[in-house]
């Protein structure tokens, strides 16, 4: 073999594993990086969390949990079956509710929402629906709370699986209350499809990739280097072409705004022709958040806000602006509780949308007030 041939050889050899090395160690890091990043940690406020029995055990089980789903036809996923010592979810994906007597023929109350409804932050007995059942309970009333809770789930997806479980259910529920605000605001922020899930785009592209073999390189889209490189992106223009999302104007404000309010209103008149049908009651309640009200921030949630404003920013104008909508929206069913915290100066949230034990009372006191309660 000629000299300057072998060289070359050599050299190349030389840079392929150069360049397969700088691949791997890059794959390694972008792996750790997608395994502890999607595990979203609960900063602990010392006054949420300081002295209580059941911290570490939860927080142990929140990280085992977090990222353990499972496919579901039409709501796309639930939580995967998991038993622990203070997160409890059945093989339904529906977590455990404390104080909830369903063995005979008892008022019936489900609850439809997003991760703070299904309790982030919080063990199975601080839920919001665990908390409204105790207040039944103490009133001298045993009721059935379900809690259909999940991360990420917007109203639409909630009113998907209300359908699903009219038709599945032997008994059907006397009240069914819908516990919205943050991720139906965040929607259209995140992404331009209207009506869609969270992470439709990333949901979508995986899907498509599925029927794509042979001499296709769709697989490197499967890589977490890709899929770190995309949620970049992501941060810095955000998911739909041509869009800003950290520097939007008011008009693209307005729009989203508005998009969330539209569809938001058409679920409602859905969910009450299923309540007029089906013989039940029901209850629209829109979710406080350090992004929008006028809460009197303690330290801990200072800091929650700036983290959050950091991590998406121009997410706050949009969540605000949604807000204000709904703010001025009338409806003897619909309650607005943005403003609930505004006279507490403690700290409630455990992150910009999760509310803590108090947090959770403080509205689960407040349903308990405004609800029907039975015969």
């Amino acid at each position: 073999m000629p000299i300057p041939l072998k060289n070359f050889l050599v050299r190349f050899c030389v840079c392929v594993t150069i360049l397969v090395a700088l691949l791997v160690f890059g794959e390694g890091i972008c792996y750790l990086d997608q395994k502890y990043t999607a595990v979203v940690e609960i900063t602990p406020p010392p006054s949420i969390y300081q002295g209580q029995p059941w911290t570490e055990s939860y927080r142990r089980e929140w990280k085992e949990t977090i990222n353990r789903l499972q496919y579901q036809s039409y709501v796309i996923w639930r939580r995967a079956p998991f038993s622990g010592l203070t997160i409890n979810v059945d093989n339904s994906g529906i977590r455990k509710t404390y104080y909830s007597s369903c063995d005979t023929q008892n008022y019936t109350i489900w609850i439809f929402g997003n991760s703070s409804l299904w309790g982030t932050g919080v063990p199975d007995w601080s839920t919001i629906p665990s908390l409204l059942a105790k207040k039944y309970e103490d009133a001298g009333r045993k009721v059935c709370v379900k809690n259909f809770g999940e991360k990420g789930w917007v109203s639409t997806q909630e009113l998907i699986e209300l359908m699903l479980s009219l038709k599945q259910a032997a008994k059907k529920p006397d009240l069914v209350i819908f516990y919205d605000g943050v991720t139906d605001s965040y929607l259209p922020y995140q992404s331009n499809v209207p009506d869609a899930h969270f992470n439709f785009l990333q949901t979508k592209n995986e899907f498509e990739s599925l029927g794509n073999n042979g001499a296709s390189l769709e697989y490197l889209k499967r890589t977490n280097t890709y899929r770190t490189l995309m949620e970049l992106r992501s941060m810095l223009v955000g998911t739909g072409a041509g869009i800003d999302r950290a520097h939007l104007t008011p008009q693209q404000r307005n729009s989203m705004a508005e998009i969330t309010y539209d569809n938001y209103l058409k679920n409602i008149r859905l969910a009450d022709l299923l309540a007029q049908s089906y013989g039940f009651h029901c209850a629209f309640f829109w979710q406080p958040t350090l992004l929008a009200g006028h809460k009197l921030l303690a330290p801990d949630e200072i800091r929650l806000r700036q983290s959050e404003l950091s991590d998406h920013p121009g997410g706050d104008a949009v969540v605000q602006t949604t807000y204000n909508l709904f703010e001025n929206y009338r409806k003897e069913d619909f309650f607005d509780l943005a403003n609930i915290f505004d006279k507490n100066t403690d700290a409630l949230f455990v992150d910009f949308s999760h509310t803590g034990p108090a947090g959770n009372q403080i509205i689960a006191d407040k349903m308990f007030s405004v609800l029907p309660h039975g015969n």
